[in-house]
Order: C-alpha cells, then structure tokens, then sequence
C-alpha cells in the first residue's frame, strides 16, 4: 500500500514512467481519485497473512559441512505414519518450510531472515506422508546463474571434486542427496537444475511433467519452464516421493485436472524387456565420450531386453530461442513485480512481496548480476518489440513440443547423455553456457518429464543418463530409470 496519499506530482511521474501524456487539467483529478481509491484497498491489509509457527532452525556446521549443502538445518515432522515414514528431506531455500528462514539464495532475504508462515504444498504433502524435513539447501540466488557469483551465500562444492562446480541451482539438494545427508530432495528446474546437480553429483533426479506437483509456496523463475522436482540416492525414493506430492491443489490451478500415477508399482517393477528407447541424434555429438559412455549404457539395456532406435526431434533448433525469450521475459517481469506472477490464480506470497519491495527500495542490498541481467534484458526486450518476442516464443514452444511427442510416438522414452559436458572447475569459465543447457532445456520447453540416473564416470567424475517420457507419463520416465539402475546391481 502507498505510504502517503499520492498528488498531482507523483501522477505526473508515475505518467513518465509509462510514455502517458497526461493534461494537468486530468493529473489533479486522477491524484484524488487513487487516493480514494487506496483508501478502499485498506480492507486487504492483513488478508492472507499468517503468523509463522515457532519451528527450532539453526546455522550449518561449516566443519560438518564442508561442500556448503546447507542454508539451514532443523529437524521437524509430523505424528503421522505413511510411505515417507522415516525419509530425512532436504528442502531447496526458495520453497517455503513455515518457521524457518527462506533466504532464496538472496542476501535481500536474510537480514533480519525472512520467514514464511505457511508450508509450501509439496513440503505440507511430505510432512503429511511421515517425511522429516531436516533443513533448507544452497541455491543460486533466486535460482539464476551457473557461476560462483550466483551462489551468494554460500559456495557449494562437488563431493566428486571439491573445485567443480556441483550444479546449479539445486545445488545443494544435490551434494545432500549425493552424500548421504538426507533420503530425498526437493530442487526446482527451469532448465535442468535439477538434472545437472543430478548429473554432475551422480544421484538419481526427476523434473516432472509441467503442472503435474504444485508449486505453491514455490519461488518461481519462470512459470511456464518452472519444475518443482526430487533428487535423491535411489530411484525408489523419487518415486515415493511424486507419489507422496502430486496431484491436484486448489492452490495452484496448473495442477488441476493433474492425477498423481502410480509411480512406486512402476520402479518396483521394472524390466529392461519390452522397453524402447530411441536415441535423438540432436541430443549427441557435443561430447563424444560422454555420448559413448551413454551409448554403452543403452547397449546393456538392450543386451537386457530393451530395444534401441535412433531418433530425430522435429523443430528441435527451437528450443533456445523458446527457453531465452519465455525465461529472460518471465523471470526479468517477476523479478521486477517483486515475485507477483501476474497471471495466476495464486500470484505469491504478499509477505515476500513486501519485503522485497522495501529492501529493493532502500537500495542498501541489490540483486546480483546474473539478475539484473536478466532484468535488463527483459526490459530491453520490451522496448524492441512490446514483447512480441514472447509470444511468438510460446507458438515455438508448442511446436517443439509436437517434435518430441513425434520422436516418442514409437517408443517409450527418449535417452540422452544428461548434461553434455563434465563438471568444470570453479575457475574455469565456461565458453557457451547455452550449449550446456542443450540436452536439459529442451524439455522445460516441451513439459516433458525426464530423469538423470548416473551411468559411470569419465575422468573420475559421474556421468548422467537421461531418460524423457510423454508428457503425463513420468511413471514411464521412472520405470525405465530404475530398469537401468537395477542393472548396476
């Protein structure tokens, strides 16, 4: 709400900011009419707020956490039995756990720590199931980056190679999953960050079908290529997991019509017989060793029963200037609306709205520079063409997605090599960064739901194996995962 009743200057700026050319025989009269205006909205303050719960939380032991998983710990659960009975649960900091700090990878959250009050649905779900949520993990700020800079809290580290990097943004999902320190994670991918911690940390991770796990209480990226998803040492947890979190939510109206399948019947009976596979030729060829490690991999699962193919995704080239423009539009426009989406029913938390509002307006703490990049270009994008870009963006996106579902039309799953390259280093630069986004990206895009399940290594360090489903079908996506992994023994 406007703290002071807004005049016939502040008009007549807010009318600048928007190319408005208004007679000042109007500005007086308009001044009147928002501050009568904004005395009715008065009767929204306090609507939806909640008080947060008295949840114990405490820092992270730098020395017991040395490859910087950790944001937060706590230790909470329910007196509830069900099938995560037992599982400890690592929770990426840019989904809310109420009670406990949510930084969002931001130091524009976390003095004084910003606390939501109410669990996000797919943390609820969980705590329903008989989960323990044992702490929130590092993260990119606000999920955007891919270098050092972008972790701003805390620097996450491979548990491979301490100098690599471990995956961005759910980084710390991955390290926790990868070492043990929890049974499963939650992470979110825009454009594989899930798969890429996944690949590079060498655990099993699930970006599910677009729409299929709520994302309230999420802090978005960019809704349409957003994906709350699960990493963790087994494909079975992940399978209990979506099934312990999917599924219609009337708080989020992308869910609605979704139906959670029976994901854990399908990884427990896995078999490599009957089950094809096609390979895209667009999804091989940037790293030949990877590309033959994978090769191999298909190859046992064919020796196993499974029949192998070689495919070709229609309007594949698509995919870049389809993620760029949706995801540099949607997250700069967020970004800007201080985390308001818009054009959903459920828009975000107000709370978090506010508070980013008074720190960006204070000026003493200020985003990083992947994402004022990100705004900028979004703005820039605005001033060439009214983004028309972005809606002709979403006409690619559909017709990429018609590519997929013609290469999947006779076969079960698409595979991959996960991520076409190894972990770099810390200080090492990386040339393109689009071009590791290629064989994961594609399919924030599409909405297609994959899977990266390790595959052996190259040069020491882990190497991820993608399988991509229809959409709908992430049992199927699962299935073939925990056939592969059941052949490692």
């Amino acid at each position: 709400m406007p703290e002071e009743t807004p005049n016939s200057d502040d008009v007549q700026l807010d009318a600048a900011r928007l190319s408005l050319d208004i007679p000042d025989a109007v500005v007086e009269a308009l001044a009147e009419q928002f501050a009568h205006q904004d005395t009715i909205l008065e009767a929204l303050e306090g609507i939806g707020s909640v008080d947060p719960p008295d949840r114990d939380h405490w820092e992270p032991d730098p020395e017991t956490d040395e490859l910087g998983a950790w944001l937060t710990r706590c230790d909470m659960s329910r007196a509830v039995q069900g099938p995560l009975d037992g599982l400890t649960v690592g929770v990426k900091d840019n989904v809310a756990v109420a009670g406990v700090p949510m930084t969002c990878g931001s130091p524009l959250l976390t003095e004084p720590a910003f606390v939501p009050g109410r669990d996000a649905t797919a943390v609820d779900r969980m705590l329903d199931a008989g989960a323990r949520i044992v702490g929130k993990t590092n993260m990119d700020e606000f999920a955007v980056g891919g270098d050092a800079d972008s972790l701003r809290l805390r620097l996450a580290r491979n548990p491979h190679d301490p100098e690599r990097q471990p995956g961005s943004s759910s980084a710390g999902s991955g390290i926790a999953a990868a070492t043990g320190a929890v049974d499963l994670a939650i992470g979110s991918d825009t454009g594989g960050s899930v798969r890429f911690p996944a690949a590079w940390c060498g655990v099993p991770g699930l970006k599910p079908t677009r729409g299929l796990v709520s994302h309230d209480g999420f802090v978005q990226f960019a809704k349409t290529l957003d994906n709350v998803g699960l990493l963790s040492s087994s494909v079975e947890n992940l399978a209990v997991g979506l099934d312990a979190i999917a599924g219609p939510d009337p708080r989020d109206e992308r869910t609605l019509g979704e139906a959670s399948g029976e994901y854990v019947a399908a990884v427990t009976e896995a078999n490599p017989a009957g089950l094809d596979i096609a390979l895209p030729e667009e999804l091989f060829g940037a790293a030949p060793v990877l590309d033959e490690r994978v090769r191999e991999a298909t190859d046992e699962l064919a020796a196993a029963g499974a029949t192998v193919s070689e495919t070709s995704i229609e309007q594949y080239e698509l995919w870049l200037p389809a993620w760029l423009s949706i995801g540099m539009t949607e997250v700069g426009n967020y970004l800007r609306a201080n985390a308001v989406n818009y054009w959903s029913l459920a828009p975000g938390d107000a709370a978090l709205t506010e508070r980013l509002h008074e720190e960006r307006t204070a000026g003493d703490e200020t985003l990083g520079p992947p994402l004022q990049a990100a705004m900028l270009y979004a703005e820039h994008r605005n001033q060439m063409d009214g983004d028309a870009a972005y809606v002709r963006a979403q006409e690619a996106r559909c017709l990429l997605a018609k590519g997929v579902d013609a290469a999947l039309a006779g076969a079960d799953v698409l595979a991959s090599p996960t991520v076409p390259m190894l972990p770099p280093k810390w200080d090492e630069d990386l040339d393109d960064v689009f071009s590791a986004l290629a064989n994961t990206a594609p399919f924030n895009v599409t909405g297609h739901p994959a899977v990266s399940v390790p595959c052996g290594t190259v040069e020491g360090l882990p190497v991820g194996l993608q399988f991509v489903a229809a959409r709908g079908e992430d049992a199927t996506a699962l299935e073939a995962a925990a056939a592969w992994m059941a052949l490692q023994g």
